[in-house]
């Protein structure tokens, strides 16, 4: 595995855990240096389980599962937003897992052909303030829905020092951002004399609402990943092909 070589491009991964340690491995594995931005902190929430057995649950986050895992029972059937979503319930001990394609209108979607409203009601878990387009839709369509806050999302504040040393030395080549919430942390959070150095970072934006919360600063380049997951992600980041001399 390549090691954090000083003269490897930088590049800043701007989610948090889970996913943070794994994407920083994953960049590493490719060639850069990562440098570790996490823009927002997870917190946990206690689940209230609402009154009887939920038809399904539905996560639009793996930031859910941890709360979920031990007080649902294994056989619960589940609706992840996405593959990694999916993979990490089924890590938790969930056997009936489901991915959709990666966004909250892929998920509705998914339950809208997989779910039927006279089964019973959903468990929507997600963080507080998150999926109201979600639930509103599902509700559209018939299901009763119980929107249940199990983590907590808030901002970081602030940069880390070697990241913004990093930037200041122009040791950053591109950025990694998984939401526009976290595009809209890091924008704030950065110090105005730091803006100027983005014009030589290229961005990586998971989605087109995330490429328009960046397109506030000045980038190098903004690109967009083909589909709304990690994989996509890395692969518009590409591999860093060091040239070797002599």
């Amino acid at each position: 595995m390549p090691t954090d070589n000083p003269l490897r491009p930088g590049v800043l991964v701007t989610r948090p855990e889970p996913g943070l340690g794994e994407t920083l491995a994953a960049v590493r594995a490719l060639g850069w240096r990562p440098y570790a931005a996490p823009m927002l902190r997870i917190g946990a929430h206690p689940l209230a389980l609402p009154v009887g057995r939920p038809q399904a649950v539905l996560l639009t986050s793996g930031q859910a599962i941890a709360a979920l895992a031990g007080r649902m029972p294994p056989d619960m059937p589940v609706l992840a937003v996405g593959e990694a979503t999916a993979r990490r319930a089924r890590e938790a001990g969930f056997g009936d897992v489901m991915a959709a394609g990666g966004t909250a209108g892929a998920l509705l979607d998914l339950a809208r052909a997989r779910l039927d409203p006279r089964r019973g009601a959903l468990l929507l878990a997600t963080a507080q303030g998150y999926g109201g387009a979600l639930v509103s839709g599902l509700r559209q369509a018939g299901f009763r829905v119980n929107r249940r806050c199990v983590y907590t999302v808030e901002p970081a504040g602030r940069l880390g020092g070697d990241v913004l040393d990093a930037l200041a030395q122009g040791a950053v080549e591109a950025a990694l951002f998984y939401s526009a919430e976290t595009a809209r942390q890091f924008l704030a959070a950065l110090p105005q004399d730091a803006t100027a150095r983005l014009c030589g970072v290229r961005a990586v934006a998971i989605s087109a609402a995330t490429a328009s919360a960046l397109a506030e600063a000045t980038w190098r380049g903004i690109d967009v990943a083909d589909h709304p997951d990690s994989g996509s992600m890395l692969s518009r980041l590409g591999q860093h092909r060091q040239i070797v001399r002599g």
